[in-house]
C-alpha cells in the first residue's frame, strides 16, 4: 500500500511540474557609449587692413554635395599671420598679412583672379599689405617680378572625369 501511495504521489508531483508553464527570459545587456562632438574653429584673425581671402561661402566639405561643397576655412586649416612668412619667402613685402594654403586631400586650390576662377596647385602663398598704396589687396606670385591680384581662394573638390 505504501508502494502505491509513493507511486501515486510521485506521479502527482511529475504531473504538477509538467503543467507549470515556464517563461524563457533572454538576458538584456545595456551598453552606454560616451560620444564627443568636435567643432572646428578658426584661430584669431591678426590682420587689420586686409580682409580674409578664403571664400566665406564654403559651407563644409560635402555640403551641399560632394561635387560642389568646399571645406570651410577652419576645415582647410587656413591660418593668417602678420609678418610671419617673410623669413621663408623674402619676396613677401614687410608689414604684410599672409597665409600659406595647403588644401586637404581630394581638393585643389581655386583662385578668383579678375573675376575668373582658375585652378592652381597647393600649397600656395598669398599676402596682403597692411599699409601703403596696395593695402587691403591680396596677391600671389613674386612681388617684385610678377604678382597677381586675387579676390578669393578656396579648396574645391577634385572632380575626376
Amino acid at each position: 500500500m505504501i508502494y502505491h501511495i509513493t507511486i501515486l504521489f510521485t506521479s502527482f508531483v511529475i504531473v504538477v511540474y509538467a503543467c507549470i508553464p515556464t517563461q524563457n527570459v533572454d538576458p538584456v545587456t545595456t551598453t552606454t557609449v560616451a560620444t564627443t562632438t568636435t567643432t572646428v574653429t578658426e584661430p584669431p584673425f591678426p590682420c587689420s587692413a586686409c580682409p580674409k581671402i578664403y571664400d566665406p561661402a564654403c559651407q563644409g566639405l560635402g555640403i551641399p554635395n560632394l561635387l560642389t561643397g568646399c571645406p570651410t576655412a577652419a576645415e582647410a586649416g587656413i591660418t593668417y599671420a602678420l609678418n610671419a612668412v617673410i623669413a621663408l619667402f623674402p619676396f613677401v613685402p614687410a608689414n604684410s598679412c599672409s597665409t600659406v594654403i595647403v588644401c586637404p586631400p581630394t581638393t585643389t586650390l581655386e583662385y578668383v583672379v579678375l573675376g575668373t576662377k582658375l585652378l592652381g596647385g597647393s600649397p600656395a602663398i598669398a599676402w596682403c599689405e597692411e599699409t601703403g598704396p596696395n593695402a587691403g589687396k591680396w596677391y600671389t606670385g613674386v612681388s617684385f617680378i610678377a604678382r597677381i591680384e586675387m579676390y578669393s581662394l578656396s579648396c574645391v573638390p577634385i572632380i575626376s572625369g
